[in-house]
């Protein structure tokens, strides 16, 4: 790995903890392509895991108490059946695919999320509400098995929802804590771990660190109105480098 790759690996890093510790999802679309091109193997995924789990590990106790608790539970169930999905599918089918797939799925969430802007709150107590949830915990879970990214389809429906920003930066981090643990997991025992991924993992610790001061001092700057056109933005952003990644691959 040259001097250039791994320069943009840490500037990435740092970017992608700032961006995510300020509104809790941004890591995987900003670093995960950087890091997968510097090692050029699914090992970029368990990267991607270990950091982001990092990320959240260090915010959760400082925001637990904004976490929307009955959103929340209906994710995680939704997760429980939704990670083992994704582990097969990183383990079976061309991630090309799932990226292109995984790409149409949030470009719809952006766009629900773009129309609830400014809207009422939905009943949350509706059984549809909570089926659409926890089919939304499902998504989330597969993505975090299959690509390490189970945040932007929950934050896409917590904007859809009109909830604070501190809430849906508070509950996606703690469903990270839940997710990546158990995607982490499950890497280690279905793929293995290598000692060079370890490695990696720990030498953009100093960026990753860096990157979640300044975005948490960052977050009391943002209003509620430009936090949640800021989620829509990086959502656009994550569905549109997965599609523009996934065509590149499955046309090469």
């Amino acid at each position: 790995m040259d001097d250039v790759t791994l320069i943009a690996m840490h500037a990435a890093v740092f970017v992608a903890s700032l961006l995510q510790a300020a509104t809790g999802i941004g890591f995987g679309v900003i670093a995960g392509p950087i890091i997968l091109l510097a090692m050029n193997s699914g090992s970029a995924v368990q990267v991607t895991i270990i950091l982001s789990l990092m990320i959240a590990v260090f915010l959760v106790p400082s925001i637990h108490r904004a976490v929307d608790k009955a959103l929340l539970k209906r994710f995680l169930v939704g997760s429980v059946a939704g990670l083992p999905i994704g582990i097969a599918v990183f383990m079976a089918i061309s991630v090309d695919f799932l990226k292109l797939f995984a790409g149409l799925a949030v470009l719809f969430m952006a766009y629900s999320a773009s129309r609830s802007v400014g809207r009422a709150v939905y009943d949350l107590a509706d059984r549809g509400q909570r089926n659409r949830d926890i089919g939304i915990g499902v998504l989330s879970g597969a993505m975090s098995g299959s690509l390490a990214m189970p945040g932007p389809v929950v934050a896409a429906r917590m904007s859809a929802l009109a909830r604070p920003k501190d809430a849906v930066r508070a509950t996606v981090l703690m469903l990270f804590v839940y997710s990546y643990i158990a995607a982490f997991g499950f890497q280690w025992v279905l793929v293995g771990v290598a000692a060079d991924t370890l490695w990696l993992a720990a030498t953009l610790v100093p960026a990753t660190l860096v990157g979640i001061l300044l975005g948490r001092l960052s977050v009391a700057w943002i209003s509620e109105r430009v936090f949640r056109w800021l989620i829509i933005t990086v959502l656009i952003a994550t569905s549109l480098g997965l599609l523009v990644n996934a065509a590149i691959s499955l046309a090469g």
